[in-house]
């Protein structure tokens, strides 16, 4: 890191400490809202700014003059811009303390201009201040009574208090009366063209949002009529792919008989095509349960070692198909996993059977170990098969993303199982992450908590 990210990187930590000690004055309620909290924000930042600047012209007026009434009041002044913070606080409300803050302030500052005994003095600066604060506060009326105010006090006291005599200063007289005069009418102008610029923005932004929320009802509502779409299709689906699945099966084994090699291979095509079909269905619908919220989480005890022997035999036939080794390798101080065993298992069957599907003559392995975490389970399946280019391992895990997406690809599939995988880890409350290199395999690494608690999503009408 160079010096000046290390040195942007400070100013922002100190900037974070600055905002969240401002906040602890702040009631809660009023941070919730954007436009409250900007303005809780700085009635905060404000009186307790000008309380601290008054204290310290007040602690030199105090060295070099005596303690008369006017050191009292301007004490009592002091302490009053320290209590806005609290009266936002008690009262819930930052336009009834910014409120009140104006107000002092458009009595305070022709009465301390007053005292300083000629015109002009340093404290005309914050006349066209007070606008701002006003306008900002309690909105663009009162602003503008605030302006027209502190505007006529500044004349006012032009030609009551006494003047300097010197002939340069009394040339420049009219301007200076003119200046800060006019000066919180121009404050006022801008302020009110930033209030009704911002006035119009939240408006728009308030509509945008309302359109959100109607699209996102919509898109709720459509989500809802996509899972009864989706059940009652693949029951109407199902029943006529299971009978065809069927039939295509005794059509292949008596074909097989008869010795009709040619019809036996144009069955076993039917067969294979209405298996693929029927493996897309119930991808689809297995995305949508788990998007909808509509799967319960069979949470059990896990002996990991007999579980991941009889994944063995399971995968054993797949890894035959292409000649690869299969490897399975488990930390024996491993024994039991809490989860969901259905879930764990179709997970590592898709992680596997991928593997198993674009490796030939190569080496499949799982190995089962302790997690980076504590109480944490890591699964990594590896490959030495066709593996993947970074673009292709960035979009991996999207639905319908094939490894070979080629126009000529020799693998079938839906291109759903590691969608459907990374949503299952997630369901489970793990991580997934890969790696991979074209020519060289790929190693896809599973975390999982070892125990997790029984979950059920809630369930919405029409639920698969």
């Amino acid at each position: 890191m160079t010096a000046v990210q290390q040195s942007q990187t400070r100013r922002r930590s100190l900037l974070g400490l600055f905002v969240r000690a401002v906040d602890r004055l702040i009631p809660a309620e009023l941070l919730d809202s954007s436009d409250t909290r900007l303005r809780a924000r700085v009635l905060v930042v404000s009186s307790c700014g000008m309380g601290v600047l008054a204290m310290i012209s007040h602690t030199i007026r105090a060295l070099t003059l005596p303690l008369d009434l006017g050191f009292w009041l301007g004490l009592a002044l002091i302490s009053f811009f320290f209590l806005l913070p609290a009266v936002q606080f008690i009262t819930r409300s930052a336009r009834l303390a910014g409120g009140i803050l104006s107000v002092t302030l458009g009595a305070a500052l022709p009465v301390i201009h007053s005292q300083v005994g000629h015109f002009p003095a340093p404290i005309l600066a914050f006349f066209s201040c007070f606008p701002l604060v006003l306008t900002f506060f309690l909105g663009l009326r009162s602003g503008l009574l605030g302006t027209i105010f502190i505007g006529g006090a500044a004349f006012y006291l032009a030609k009551e208090l006494p003047t300097a005599t010197t002939e340069s200063f009394l040339a420049f007289l009219p301007t200076f009366i003119t200046t800060f005069t006019v000066a919180p009418f121009l404050a006022y102008f801008l302020t009110a063209v930033y209030e009704r610029n911002r006035a119009r923005n939240e408006a728009e932004l308030s509509q945008l949002n309302v359109e959100l929320d109607a699209a996102k009802s919509r898109a709720e509502n459509s989500d809802q009529r996509k899972t009864v779409f989706l059940r009652h299709i693949s029951h109407e689906l199902r029943t006529p792919l299971n009978a065809i699945l069927g039939y295509s099966e005794l059509l292949q084994e008596e074909l097989d008989d008869l010795g009709a090699a040619e019809l036996s291979e144009d069955a076993r095509k039917v067969m294979v095509a209405s298996k693929h079909l029927l493996g897309l269905i119930n991808g689809l619908l297995d995305i949508s349960k788990i998007e909808s919220g509509t799967v319960d989480l069979s949470i059990e005890p896990i002996d990991i070692a007999e579980f991941f022997l009889g994944l063995r035999d399971t995968l054993a036939p797949l890894a035959d198909e292409g000649d690869n080794r299969l490897e399975i390798d488990v930390d024996p101080s491993l024994s039991t996993f809490y989860g969901d065993r259905q879930r764990l298992l179709q997970l590592l069957l898709n992680l596997a059977g991928n593997a198993c599907k674009f490796t030939s003559d190569g080496v499949i392995s799982i190995v089962v170990v302790a997690g980076p975490r504590p109480e944490t389970i890591s699964l990594t399946v590896a490959d030495t098969g066709v593996g993947m280019t970074p673009e292709k391992v960035a979009r991996i895990f999207d639905p319908f993303v094939q490894v070979d997406d080629s126009a000529s690809r020799r693998k079938q599939g839906s291109g759903l199982g590691l969608a459907i995988t990374k949503k299952i880890i997630e369901l489970l409350g793990g991580s997934i992450t890969v790696t991979s290199e074209p020519g060289v395999g790929s190693r896809f690494i599973v975390v999982l908590p070892m125990r997790r608690l029984p979950l059920k999503l809630d369930a919405s009408p029409g639920a698969v």
